[in-house]
């Protein structure tokens, strides 16, 4: 009888030990289920009005979109902030997990990378100084224009050189105010997206005007490095791009940030 107590006491401790273990379990599970998914976003902090740092806050018409997207997923969303030709190299040592800038699909970035559903539809062309000789896209040829480094923007403009044989003196730039160099008479042009060169000429009243010529627009979208991981969240976030089209988001923000809706694509 002594052994058969014995006996019931161990099977009673160890089916408790069980519950309680299984009740851990299923507390750890819990919680994991209800941890949010990090994302980290490359983006720069002198890109007016798509992505600049104001007052120590990162802010701007990218910073919305993913703002927003993050909402709507139940991401925690964090921010790195770099040059643009340093992002690229950031997404792909791993250090971020997308990129936040304007970025355009080229054939040479869809080798190496899955993007979303575009959310923005980029114009380019040139700002001179408004009392300036230039008007048209042939008036340029020889002279001296600035585009930022390593970005779409120098590729378009060496193809456009090239193509139309205008000789340009192109002068490149990590950082600084291509605006201003035009201002202050150091180059003849700037080449970057309409929008980035209208809203800093508003915002600083620069005496400078675009040439009108928009030869080149770039469709912009979020990349991701490509693997089985990164893909079902690329399907997640350009749903959530979709949405915000859908619902009238999209164009809201870029009312918001730029008096205009660059969210549709243009008419060919």
């Amino acid at each position: 009888m002594k052994f058969k107590n014995s006996l019931l006491t161990i099977l009673i401790m160890v089916l408790v030990a069980s519950m309680i273990f299984s009740g851990c379990q299923n507390q750890s599970a819990a919680k994991k289920s209800d941890e949010k998914r990090t994302i980290i976003v490359g983006t720069s902090a002198s890109y007016y009005p798509w992505a600049f740092k104001k007052d120590d806050v990162v802010q701007g018409f990218e910073v919305d979109v993913w703002n927003e997207i993050a909402k709507r997923n139940g991401y925690n969303l964090e921010f790195k902030l770099a040059k643009f030709s340093g992002l690229v190299g950031m997404l792909d040592a791993k250090k971020i997990d997308t990129i936040a800038h304007q970025m355009s699909i080229t054939k040479e970035r869809l080798e190496k990378y899955d993007f979303t559903e575009p959310y923005a539809y980029s114009y380019y062309d040139f700002a001179v100084k408004t009392n300036s000789e230039f008007k048209t896209l042939e008036d340029l040829e020889g002279k001296k224009v600035g585009c930022w480094l390593g970005g779409n923007g120098e590729k378009s403009l060496r193809e456009l050189n090239e193509k139309n044989n205008l000789n340009l003196k192109i002068e490149t730039y990590d950082g600084a105010p291509i605006e201003k160099e035009v201002e202050l008479g150091r180059i003849d042009a700037s080449w970057q997206g309409e929008i980035k060169t209208l809203s800093t000429i508003k915002q600083a009243n620069m005496d400078l005007r675009m040439i009108g010529a928009r030869p080149f627009y770039e469709i912009n979208a979020y990349p991701f490095l490509k693997s089985e991981k990164n893909k079902a969240l690329t399907q997640e976030i350009t749903d959530t791009i979709k949405e915000m089209r859908e619902d009238g988001t999209l164009t809201e923000l870029s009312q918001k940030w730029f008096e205009l809706d660059t969210t549709v694509k243009p008419q060919e």
